[in-house]
């Protein structure tokens, strides 16, 4: 129930928002809290209230500190609505420390957990992988981890579901980072004092608000910090914490809302009589309250897993502290994968998953796309420039595109990600830049229609202009994906009225109090919605890093915002990817 934060407005994906690259130390998308609804100032997005608490969730912590939703978040990249966002309340069983530094790096380059994943050496000569651990039987969702809300097999399936729009070599890389180091998938106050030792050594935890300062004895006193009461549901609280939380202003909505009704930056002294003895009975204390009025910090700003080193860029030490992690060289420079067909059978859904279209994009994932299109019969491929590659773009790499595609046959769907992205601070603005995106954008689009495939288009902070080169040179009846949208709600429109062809990608963000992508799902027409997860850089509430196998919640928030009962949005979407992709 706590407020304040910095904030960042950088997001990733083709005009996507939310944001989460993945980090090479730190694992992957940042996700959400569970249920988490606007504060006040964000009243007009309708969520309904938590059923028992049985069957939801708990919310959850961003590892950079800040709780996340509706308000926004430094680490998970949501735009900023209304209020800020409440500080962290640590809690006894959270899902993975998903979190980032600001920044993330990468070719979505928004704001997330830092680096993309180095591609592996994908080619047939590559020596291969140790044994893998095994994978868990089921994606490890926030209320899987925790004990809590609905476990996977509980959910009812919506049937037969496709990710329209992947990076899947990132995925396995993930996944496999997240197998030998489970230290990633915890938040700060999870850690072991071994682990933390890691941590420390590697450069993970550090800064003024770290209240770990290398004595292995202050690991055990992070509960000295943490009011648990903070982390119930109203039906959960004793009668006499209902009859406190009522004197301090509470509702059953605000409290299960989360809004704010407390004071900040004040002091517990200078709080007063009564209002110490009603927080009191919340289980409050001075240390407790200092955390929340920025005395101690257990998990704020300090941690930092936005490392891009290669593993010979470490010091002996911090090799040492990585291997006891669980890292290998190779884990730790992204270049093992997890097993695709252990991860369709085992995290993606099994039977109900049917396929994927992963990226080729820039010259380093072409043949790792390649290879993952031709190496299971549920996975296919688009090819193309990302338009942050513009820069890159010559001869050799048009013929290597032409190449991959010649060689993936059938299982080439599509031309692309590519387009337009102007969305950097420093380089969207340079003028030359721009003009070289655009360069790129037309001629790929000079040999993608001839050959007849479906345009992936990826559109950030260019409207304008995207549509102008659009209405130059695609004949009307194309099909085409606006990948990741979450753009103005007129560029939507204005594509659905001129191509009657072009669907609208919707990714994992409109699962978090992300009002805009939210609202923009409910403008979109159920028959131009096309859903994807942008996995691994895009986040889905409740999850540490999102995968293909996340589809499914995806189509259960369409289903809530349309008010459409789930099996039929699965449906749709299912007959909107065999009329954009044919399969």
């Amino acid at each position: 129930k706590r407020g304040g934060g910095p904030a960042a407005d950088d997001s990733s994906g083709g005009g996507g928002g939310g944001s989460a690259s993945v980090g090479r130390s730190g694992g992957a998308p940042a996700k959400s809290r569970r249920g988490m609804t606007p504060a006040a100032g964000d009243a007009e997005v309708p969520v309904p209230p938590p059923p028992d608490p049985a069957a939801n969730g708990r919310w959850k912590l961003c590892v950079k500190g800040f709780r996340r939703g509706g308000a926004g978040c430094p680490c998970c990249g949501d735009d900023w609505v209304g209020a800020a966002p409440p500080p962290p309340r640590p809690r006894a069983a959270t899902a993975a420390a998903a979190g980032s530094g600001a920044g993330g790096f990468g070719r979505e380059n928004g704001t997330g957990n830092g680096a993309s994943p180095r591609r592996a050496d994908m080619s047939s000569e590559a020596p291969r992988p140790p044994p893998q651990p095994p994978l868990p039987e089921a994606p490890q969702s926030v209320s899987d981890r925790g004990g809590e809300g609905q476990s996977a097999s509980s959910v009812p399936k919506v049937g037969a579901f496709f990710d329209s729009h992947c990076h899947l070599e990132e995925v396995l890389q993930t996944i496999r980072r997240h197998a030998v180091a489970p230290s990633l998938n915890n938040h700060v106050h999870e850690l072991s004092g071994e682990e933390l030792r890691c941590w420390r050594a590697l450069g993970w935890l550090k800064g003024p608000g770290e209240v770990f300062n290398g004595d292995d004895e202050a690991a055990g006193s992070a509960d000295e910090f943490v009011n648990p009461t903070w982390e119930k549901l109203w039906n959960e609280l004793t009668p006499q914490e209902a009859e406190a939380a009522v004197g301090l202003g509470y509702d059953e909505a605000a409290w299960n809302k989360n809004v704010w009704l407390l004071p900040r930056s004040t002091s517990w002294q200078d709080l007063g009589d009564e209002l110490r003895r009603r927080l009191a009975m919340l289980g409050e204390s001075p240390k407790t309250w200092a955390k929340w009025s920025g005395g101690v910090s257990v998990t704020g700003v300090a941690v930092d897993l936005n490392d891009l080193r290669s593993w010979h860029a470490l010091y002996p030490r911090e090799q040492e502290a990585a291997a006891c992690l669980g890292f290998t060289p190779a884990t730790w420079n992204n270049e093992e994968c997890a097993d695709i067909a252990d991860c369709i059978s085992n995290m993606f859904g099994g039977t109900d998953f049917e396929g994927c279209i992963t990226q080729g994009c820039d010259a380093e994932s072409l043949d790792g796309a390649k290879r993952l299109a031709l190496s299971h019969p549920k996975v296919f491929v688009s090819f193309g420039c990302h338009p942050k590659a513009a820069w890159s773009y010559d001869d050799a790499l048009e013929q290597k595109i032409m190449q991959c595609i010649k060689a993936c046959g059938s299982k080439m769907l599509a031309w692309g990600e590519f387009g337009l992205d102007y969305s950097h601070p420093h380089f969207g603005r340079v003028a030359g830049n721009r003009r070289r995106q655009r360069e790129v954008f037309a001629r790929q689009l000079d040999l993608a229609i001839p050959l007849g495939y479906p345009l992936v288009v990826h559109s950030r902070a260019a409207d304008r202009d995207t549509l102008r080169v659009l209405r130059r040179k695609v004949p009307r009846d194309w099909k085409m994906h606006i990948h990741s949208f979450r753009g103005s709600i007129q560029f939507m429109e204005a594509m659905i009225e001129e191509f009657p062809n072009a669907y609208i990608g919707l990714p994992g963000i409109v699962t978090m109090a992300d009002p805009d992508a939210q609202e923009l799902c409910r403008r979109c027409p159920l028959e131009k919605l096309l859903l994807e997860t942008d996995s691994p850089y895009l986040p889905l509430m409740g999850h540490t890093y999102s995968h293909p196998g996340l589809i499914p919640e995806v189509i259960r928030k369409v289903a809530e915002l349309k008010a459409v009962p789930e099996r039929e949005v699965a449906a749709m979407m299912r007959r909107n990817v065999r009329a954009v992709y044919g399969i």
